[in-house]
């Protein structure tokens, strides 16, 4: 089972690559459409935070983004 917890872990190691709102957008998709018969209901809306971060109102900074991916990581 793919958690919230491994979701953060792996953002974070993305963000550190390149921050660019529209990549991490499109990764996180993939790791929903790789991992969406497994997902508990926290980490789906984890995931889907960042898939619609490309959307126009939804925008993070890069610093708001790793906040939320250490929360994560630490269950939070």
């Amino acid at each position: 089972m793919y958690t919230k917890k491994d979701f953060g872990r792996e953002l974070e190691q993305e963000i550190k690559k390149y921050f660019d709102t529209n990549r991490l957008s499109e990764w996180a998709h993939d790791k929903y459409l790789t991992h969406a018969k497994t997902l508990d209901k926290e980490t789906y809306d984890a995931i889907m935070t960042i898939v619609f971060m490309s959307e126009e109102g939804f925008e993070m900074p890069k610093e708001n983004v790793l906040k939320l991916a250490d929360a994560w990581q630490k269950g939070t």
